[in-house]
């Protein structure tokens, strides 16, 4: 017979082995959590209650404009919460940017900080949107209708909140214990029978027993008498032990003054006798000590003086002792000297005494001697060069640092594999280069033929994306009619060209969509000078600077065409093509040559109302800089930035160019940011790519090159068009 188990008794007793059905108990939180939600909804304020706001305060006829603002409103909190987080969310964010814009005309230090503490980081761009719809929106209310809204939800959110413990009523009075036991309080028995918790009374009662103690204290120390000159006195004293008379330390005055602040200060003793002593240091123990025990004192003494009047009491007394008129200094600083620089400061006034006693002798004599000017001391240099021996002991050899520190930096826009690759252990260490395994090569008696391959195309990054036309915004597709995407390159400079003024250089191989990324600067200036949706055309002028004449008119036709939705005038400026001031000053955009652009901008008169007004200036194929009119193009930058300097007006630079060697140089001199601004696309980047052929003639006869060459390239030209190329 099994005995019975003691838990399988306790069991029966119990409703341990119950198996109980918590799904009602998960339906009740659910049901909570969902009242709780509709309960905040009701409270706050939501997107719903804006647009019903508008719909009850506004005629059918504004209805239009103001749904528009509201879209605006919208689509800048989707660009800045991100569409993937909900339309609740989005809806959240534009109720933040409405209550954050409803009194604000622009988007000021405060609303930017404010919004990226709530969302992180996030395009300006929509923050002004959004500030611009919204006063819009203000615009056809009075400030007491919007006071109202926003008070109303604020007002039914906090009148039925009751925060934890509010009700709770605490007492401060407790009775005491039994009398024949009574407890010490602070290590002395009180003959109190009843002990209050209140802080304020205990507070009150320990000073008076401070008080009281100082007093009597103060009642044996009969030697010590505390008058209007003691705090001088003691000051004196202390410096006098310290110092020792040694200049350029605090003066008696100075330190009165800062010791009267601390003393008058509602800190208590322990901080007090803290802060002292790092002021004074350890030779003040005495002084600390005496200032404390006769805080009270010294500050009755003022108190009886107006307020104004405590300091000059204080000089009044210092007058006694010397014979100064000069008044202390308030707020004066008090330096404080450890030993080490107290050596440090002897030995530098006497290496200063003897330097000044080697000039003055050389120049009693009539020459100076090298003696005179630099002084070597044996002792020192030996020290010196102790100390670095100690120094290098303790480092590694085979761990110091590189002197190139420049190849360590990274640019986050700059592919560029001719540079990586000159970076590699193989290509330092003088190693062979060959050519790629797919190299075709041709050998006959006549020349010999080398047909390398196009290189591979970049492989596509993690982060890039490929921005869509149908995302951008209306001037964006207005721009941009009849293109369905940008590509790669002008993918990855979009943010930087589309929603920032940072000066840039776009270097890439010629074909890759340079003038689309012109033109999306071109959009970012037109955007800045928008309001209440119309553009101001007279607050902004565009350059484009093309090296050749052919090129400006084929540019204008362009600039024109895409910019003709808009309203933007586009002209030609050169020597073929002059205009007149009025059609000037109707004109937005301006493509003209680099000679043109000088002569404008050189002159002191007339025109400089018109170059006032450029907003952004593009020099395309920068890398004429090297050519014969470079320095055309050094003098339009140059002036441009000093114009920028001297007026402290925003003149945004964009740089096109084909691919340089020394881009870093040349976004130097643009004032470009090697690390936002600064784009270096290489061969693997061509939209075609291209192949290279090397053909050598083989004959050493001047007369024989002449006509092999001849015979080689016609035959290969002849091999282009039979196979139906140009």
């Amino acid at each position: 017979m099994a005995l019975p188990r003691l838990t399988g008794a306790l069991r029966s007793f119990s409703n341990v082995t119950k198996h109980e059905d918590y799904s009602e108990e998960l339906a009740d939180l659910m049901t909570k959590r969902s009242k709780l939600h509709e309960q905040l909804l009701k409270s706050d304020l939501t997107w719903k209650k804006i647009i019903k706001f508008v719909d009850d305060n506004l005629d059918k006829k504004e209805h239009q404009t103001v749904n528009g603002d509201l879209k605006t409103i919208l689509q800048a909190a989707k660009q800045i919460v991100g569409a993937e987080n909900g339309q609740e969310a989005i809806e959240s964010g534009a109720v933040f940017l409405f209550k954050t814009f409803h009194r604000k005309e622009c988007v000021g230090h405060d609303e930017t900080k404010a919004i990226k503490q709530m969302f992180g980081p996030f395009p300006s761009s929509s923050a002004t949107a959004a500030c611009n719809a919204t006063c819009r929106i203000a615009s056809h209310f009075t400030e007491e209708q919007l006071t109202a809204l926003i008070q109303m939800a604020e007002e039914q959110n906090g009148d039925n909140r009751v925060f934890f413990g509010k009700n709770i009523v605490f007492s401060f009075d407790m009775h005491d214990l039994d009398h024949s036991e009574e407890l010490p309080v602070n290590g002395e028995t009180d003959a109190q029978k009843i002990i209050s918790l209140d802080y304020n009374k205990f507070l009150n009662n320990q000073l008076n027993h401070l008080q009281n103690y100082c007093d009597e204290k103060s009642d044996l120390k009969s030697l010590e008498k505390v008058d209007d000159s003691f705090l001088w006195c003691e000051v004196g004293k202390y410096l006098n032990e310290s110092q020792g008379g040694t200049p350029g330390g605090p003066t008696t005055e100075d330190l009165c003054c800062t010791l009267y602040e601390m003393l008058a200060s509602t800190k208590s003793g322990d901080e007090l006798q803290n802060e002292l002593f790092e002021l004074l240091g350890p030779e003040g123990f005495e002084l600390i000590e005496k200032l404390l025990q006769n805080r009270s004192l010294i500050l009755e003494r003022s108190l009886t003086c107006p307020n104004d009047n405590r300091f000059q009491t204080l000089q009044e007394q210092c007058k006694k002792f010397i014979g100064e008129n000069a008044k202390p200094n308030y707020g004066c600083q008090v330096t404080i000297q450890s030993e080490q620089e107290k050596l440090l400061m002897k030995q530098y006034r006497r290496e200063e005494k003897r330097n000044a006693r080697k000039e003055r002798q050389a120049g009693e004599d009539g020459e100076v001697s090298g003696e005179g000017l630099m002084c070597f001391d044996p002792k020192e240099l030996r020290m010196q060069r102790e100390l670095a021996l100690l120094n290098a002991r303790s480092m590694p050899v085979l761990g110091r640092q590189r002197e190139m520190d420049f190849e360590k930096i990274h640019y986050p826009h700059v592919y560029d594999s001719r540079a990586e690759a000159m970076k590699t252990s193989a290509f330092i260490g003088g190693a062979k280069v060959f050519l790629p395994e797919s190299v075709q090569r041709e050998n006959n008696k006549m020349y010999e033929e080398v047909k390398i391959p196009h290189s591979e195309p970049m492989p596509i990054g993690i982060e890039e994306k490929i921005v869509y036309i149908k995302d951008l915004d209306e001037i964006g597709q207005l721009a941009f009619k009849g293109m369905k995407r940008l590509n790669r390159i002008q993918s990855i400079v979009f943010e930087t060209a589309y929603n920032t003024n940072e000066n840039m250089l776009i270097c890439a191989p010629t074909g890759a969509g340079k003038t689309n990324i012109a033109m999306l600067t071109v959009l970012h200036e037109i955007r800045q000078h928008v309001q209440h949706d119309v553009i101001k055309k007279d607050e902004f002028k565009i350059v484009y600077v093309a090296p050749m004449k052919a090129l400006a008119a084929e540019m204008t036709n362009y600039f024109s065409k895409r910019l003709e939705p808009l309203g933007i005038t586009v002209k030609e400026l050169t020597g073929d093509m002059q205009l007149s001031k009025g059609e000037i000053l109707r004109t937005q955009m301006l493509v003209t040559t680099p000679e043109k652009w000088d002569v404008v901008t050189r002159k002191s008169v007339g025109d400089v109302a018109l170059s006032q007004l450029v907003k952004l200036l593009i020099l395309d194929e920068v890398h004429l800089l090297h050519e014969d009119r470079g320095p055309v193009l050094e003098s339009i930058v140059a002036r441009t930035l000093r114009q920028v300097e001297s007026t402290q007006s925003m003149i945004r630079i964009l740089g096109l160019s084909a691919t340089l060697p020394n881009y870093l140089d040349v976004a130097t001199f643009l004032h470009v940011n090697p690390y936002i601004g600064l784009f270096y696309f290489d061969g693997r980047f061509r939209p075609v790519p291209l192949g290279q052929t090397f053909i050598g003639i083989k004959t050493t006869n001047k007369v024989q090159q002449l006509n092999h060459m001849d015979e080689v390239c016609y035959e290969n030209v002849l091999k282009q068009i039979m196979a139906g190329h140009q």
